[in-house]
């Protein structure tokens, strides 16, 4: 079944230009999307659970791999 999300209008704006590029609809490029970072995340180079470590103090951020520094900093950034 079908659901809805809110998302950012410059994300949103971002999403539209890629399905247009690739001769997407929105859903399936969100899809796509979606897949391809999970995918990343089992791939061993990104771990979702190390992150979230280290961001509620469980795991020191210096012993993050580039991709988890980026996403721990990214969303530090967020929660300001």
């Amino acid at each position: 079944m079908a659901q809805s999300a809110k998302l950012a209008d410059d994300l949103m704006a971002a999403v539209r230009r890629e399905a247009e590029l690739h001769i997407w609809s929105v859903a399936g490029h969100i899809t796509h999307s979606l897949r391809l970072g999970a995918a990343i995340e089992q791939a061993g180079a990104y771990v979702h659970a190390r992150v979230t470590a280290a961001l509620d103090g469980r795991l020191d951020p210096a012993e993050l791999r580039e991709g988890e520094g980026i996403a721990w900093l990214d969303a530090l950034t967020l929660r300001k």
